[in-house]
């Protein structure tokens, strides 16, 4: 098997440290940071790096071996012949670090979330990626998590009925936070088609002139209602995350980030429709970083498109700022694709 060639841009801590803040917790299945994953691989390389920062760039490559390190990343880009790129970045520069990556021929792209900051920088990018055939996934990666997949498929078998409502129990930016609670909802239920979305968001000034927030909101509460009659529901729960999707004949929750799953089924017999515990079924710990760069390698082997390719991040990126402009709006609902294509909001 041939050694993928890999440069990383942004040297900060979900490029290379976080696995330092997490190790021990429950939730989290290492590796978790780009470069622990690409080092637990095997097929994966990190030949480069670039960050405007230099401590941050020189510790990240002092710390994984790395050889070439670039204060700008065009010119690893020019030099290094990557196969594959990791943009770990603020969000407020992915959107030209990706676009100028897909353009000089860089095959793959690991982009973290949110993948931009406006609806017209997301299809900037599914444009740019879809004309130079690049593979990319957004860094989502709930949908990579072997404990959401068994979720999916059981909602998909219909052990537990049709799905109707998911509720989601979050606090945190709208865009940092959120593009991950908005794409685990959508990939519960299986990607469905967005009717219309509302929210209310605080802590960030519009700046209507310049039709941008200064900083990324925090949302306060949110709703989208999908194609079927399905309802999801965002609730403001400071210290928790987690998921619960409840359907005709039962319900399904995975508690406190992923550390306890939990099933119940509708007691056909009961009149009052009381629910009964089940055991939930067994899954793989398995990193759903390394499962996030595999999807990538199976892409470029197989010609083949990614789980969570720019479309998937796109559509997930238009729910959020739907959110957002239903707040300017006073909170009425906005039907997508929504039309104000450059309101800006930016995030880490």
């Amino acid at each position: 098997m041939r050694e993928y060639r890999v440069g990383v841009v942004g040297c900060g801590r979900m490029a290379g440290s976080i696995d330092d803040e997490v190790e021990g917790y429950a939730a989290c299945i290492l590796p978790y940071s780009h470069a622990a994953a690409y080092s637990a691989l095997g097929r994966t390389k990190i030949v480069a790096a670039a960050d405007v920062n230099r401590d941050k760039l020189d510790a990240f490559c002092k710390r994984w071996k790395v050889e070439s390190r670039y204060l700008d990343f065009r010119e690893m880009i020019a030099k290094e012949k990557l196969d594959i790129l990791s943009v770990t970045t603020p969000a407020t520069v992915r959107h030209e670090v990706v676009t100028f990556a897909a353009r000089k021929g860089i095959r793959a792209i690991y982009c973290e979330k949110a993948m931009c900051c406006s609806m017209s920088q997301a299809e900037d990018i599914v444009e740019a990626c879809k004309r130079a055939k690049v593979k990319l996934n957004v860094g989502t990666l709930r949908r990579f998590h072997p404990g959401y997949q068994k979720m999916r498929e059981i909602i998909e078998a219909g052990k537990i009925g049709e799905p109707r409502v998911v509720i989601a129990y979050s606090s945190g930016a709208l865009m940092h936070t959120h593009s991950h609670t908005v794409d685990t909802v959508r990939f519960l239920l299986g990607d469905p088609k967005p009717i219309y979305i509302q929210g209310t968001i605080d802590g960030a000034e519009y700046d209507e002139a310049k039709n941008a927030f200064d900083q990324d909101p925090s949302l306060v509460a949110g709703q989208i209602s999908f194609e079927g009659g399905k309802q999801a529901f965002f609730v403001p729960s400071p210290g928790m995350y987690e998921f619960e999707v409840d359907c005709t004949k039962g319900v399904v929750r995975v508690l406190d980030n992923g550390i306890d799953w939990r099933m119940r089924m509708r007691v056909e017999s009961d009149k009052w429709g009381s629910h009964a515990p089940v055991p939930f079924p067994p899954f793989e710990r398995v990193s759903p970083t390394v499962k996030c760069i595999e999807d990538l390698i199976n892409a470029i082997e197989t010609d083949s498109d990614t789980k969570c390719n720019a479309s998937v991040g796109r559509d997930g990126m238009e729910l959020c700022i739907g959110m957002a402009l239903s707040h300017l709006r006073g909170g009425m609902r906005i039907k997508p694709p929504i039309e104000n294509r450059t309101l800006y909001v930016p995030s880490n």
